[in-house]
């Protein structure tokens, strides 16, 4: 890279927008330019293609998982971006209006269709009008420009800020405590802390009945963690997956540099996605402690399955 483009940094837009607060939240403030892109497609081919140095894009929802455009972006078509740091980022909402206003004056809230499916309980109770705009910074800048105290935008608190507008109502979302992983990423893989988690994707080569297994049991033989597990169809036959894997450790550690030998010898394909400082469960609230509905413990589940399995219960 050279010019301009030397410490520009890309992100899933618009201005205001939850990965453009991420931006805000990274442990090494950002010193140089950040532009907004409008997919996650055209940010990442921004950072693989030298255009800019970095990229922050959503990675991980706490209520819908892995956001599927990220993960396949990065798995399929990026060969050399990596994962350097995972910034927790609270999905709030808020209502905006024009400075001195009031809640009780506002007649119509201008907004997505995002931000309004989730926040959908706050508006059936508010009774107010609602108007859709493309972004919530649109969102915000159309009320900026009204002017009007009975107009106001349910959005994000960054683009209250950024259009000087003021906030209203805060936290008006149904659930409260969602968050979202997002990822800062380069082409470059981030040194080792000593406290890190590492990104893979294994590929199994052949179709034969273990394979899960075999993949889990090199990471166990070395004692290495993995904090989550996933699978992703490889798009080349129903049926044909990969499979992501966040192991405990840095890809410069011994062991993990083990353990993916031992996996390729299977054989596996094997991708690094990135190595990053490892962030705690408590970066992230906890939203409900309940498990899904029809779980049970080791007390009751023998009894659960002979319930469910009486004749009366089965569509025979």
């Amino acid at each position: 890279m050279s010019g301009g483009h030397e410490r520009l940094l890309t992100y899933l837009g618009p201005p205001g927008s939850f990965t453009h607060a991420a931006v805000e939240l990274l442990s090494h403030p950002w010193t140089g330019p950040v532009s907004p892109r409008n997919s996650v497609a055209d940010v990442i081919f921004a950072v693989e293609s030298g255009e800019a140095a970095a990229g922050v894009v959503p990675l991980e929802t706490s209520v819908e998982g892995d956001v599927s455009s990220t993960v396949d972006e990065l798995i399929f078509r990026a060969a050399t971006c990596f994962i350097n740091e995972v910034i927790v980022v609270p999905v709030s909402y808020v209502v905006a209006g024009a400075p001195g206003g009031r809640w009780g004056s506002v007649k119509k809230l201008i907004t997505t269709s995002v931000a309004m499916a989730q926040c959908r309980r706050f508006l059936d109770a508010s009774g107010v009008e609602t108007e859709l705009a493309g972004t919530i910074d649109a969102a915000a800048a159309a009320v900026a420009a009204d002017g009007s105290d009975e107009t106001a935008a349910l959005t994000t608190a960054m683009c209250a800020h950024l259009n000087s507008l003021a906030v209203l109502r805060s936290g008006v979302e149904d659930q409260s405590g969602v968050a979202t992983r997002m990822a800062m990423f380069s082409r470059r893989l981030s040194p080792p802390t000593g406290h890190d988690e590492t990104a893979l994707v294994v590929t199994p080569i052949g179709d034969r009945t273990g394979v899960l297994v075999d993949i889990l049991q090199c990471f166990s033989d070395r004692g290495i963690a993995l904090s989550a597990i996933s699978s992703r169809p490889r798009k080349t036959r129903l049926g044909e997956y990969c499979f992501l894997l966040n192991a405990r450790s840095h890809a410069a550690d011994a062991r993990l540099r083990e353990a993916m030998q031992a996996v390729a010898d299977l054989p596996a394909e094997v991708k690094i996605l990135g190595s990053y400082p490892l962030r705690g469960s408590s970066d992230s609230p906890r939203v409900d402690e309940a498990a899904p509905p029809g779980s049970v413990d080791a007390a009751g589940l023998q009894s659960w399955v002979d319930t469910i399995m009486r004749p009366e219960q089965l569509d025979l």
